[in-house]
């Protein structure tokens, strides 16, 4: 019961990270570019529709790289994670046989 609640809650998680992933990239080129062709619609001039996307095409990356980076320090990587379980199996077969030991 308690590896489900778990389960569903990193399941929870990672709904959560590409669902703000998809805003992140999203929001920023879209109001970029609304901007820029609201601009261009004012002044005449034909560059700021174009500057508009790349702006927001620049500003969406680095918020979706900001947004991965900050979730991934939190993670374990694979690697890290059987280090961990490999230390925990070697304490507890230490504590074992210093158990044994006692015993006899």
């Amino acid at each position: 019961m308690r590896d489900r609640k778990k389960t569903n809650k990193e399941v929870a998680n990672s709904l959560v990270m590409v669902l703000q992933f998809g805003i992140n990239v999203i929001v920023p080129i879209l109001l970029c570019t609304i901007i820029g062709t609201f601009i261009t619609s004012k002044t005449g001039a034909k560059g700021f529709a174009i500057a508009g996307i790349l702006i927001g095409i620049v500003a969406a990356f680095n918020g979706a790289y900001r947004s991965v980076k900050g979730y991934l320090k939190n993670e374990e990587t694979p690697g890290q994670r059987a280090r961990r379980l490999e230390e925990e199996a070697l304490k507890e077969k230490e504590e074992a046989q210093g158990e044994n030991r006692i015993r006899n």
